[in-house]
């Protein structure tokens, strides 16, 4: 395995998110809500491309030093790495038809293209790839929870929007509470006197006979 560099440019703001381009790869672009998702999705995206280079047997583009890259006032250049096999070469294979069609057959069953079905086959034989690639969905699952980790974090925090309206929604309670128990105090206050005053009323009347 060998680790590529290439240089991402990244655009944006936290309150409407980031974008990444690629100068050396054209094609590519990802975006995420932060920039740590950002990262991650541009490492994927990247090696996606590569991936499908490989497949169709076309050359890796050569990385830019980040010296070298012009960039736009508020653009950020930051170095993306890639890890990957080899860059792909071309190479002759003479195969049976009937084989042909087998293998056809079975990289379209798993999404494959010819070259990949192939380069991985290689691969297993040689020891180099586990037949289920539990490393590879170990490290996605890994990144899916970080970015929902942060995500949950940002949405429920306390500086989140949910937190101050929960405090909102709590402190309108309090107040709807407080003034319910006033009226009833005042209700309460107002029965007493009413009756104090039909008490009192009968025994002045004596009195004044």
């Amino acid at each position: 395995m060998n680790t590529l560099h290439f240089v991402a440019l990244i655009r944006g703001a936290q309150a409407t998110g980031y974008t990444a381009t690629f100068p050396d790869l054209p094609d590519c672009m990802a975006s995420g809500d932060d920039v740590a998702s950002l990262v991650i999705e541009a490492k994927r995206v990247a090696l996606d491309h590569l991936q499908a280079l490989a497949n169709v047997g076309e050359a890796w583009p050569e990385a830019t030093p980040i010296e070298q890259i012009a960039m736009d006032p508020g653009v950020i250049a930051v170095l993306i790495d890639v890890a990957v096999d080899d860059p792909p070469i071309r190479v002759n294979v003479s195969l049976g038809e009937r084989l042909v069609q087998r293998l056809d057959a079975a990289a379209e069953a798993r999404g494959m293209t010819r070259s990949g079905f192939i380069a991985q086959s290689v691969r297993m034989n040689l020891g180099e790839q586990p037949r289920t690639d539990f490393e590879g969905a170990g490290r996605k699952l890994q990144d899916d929870f970080t970015i929902l980790a942060r995500k949950i974090n940002d949405a429920i925090g306390p500086n989140s929007t949910f937190e101050k309206r929960m405090a909102d929604f709590d402190g309108r309670v309090y107040e709807g509470v407080r003034r319910a128990a006033d009226s009833v105090s005042a209700a309460m206050a107002r029965r007493r006197d009413a009756a104090k005053a039909a008490s009192d009323g009968p025994r002045d009347a004596n009195a004044a006979e």
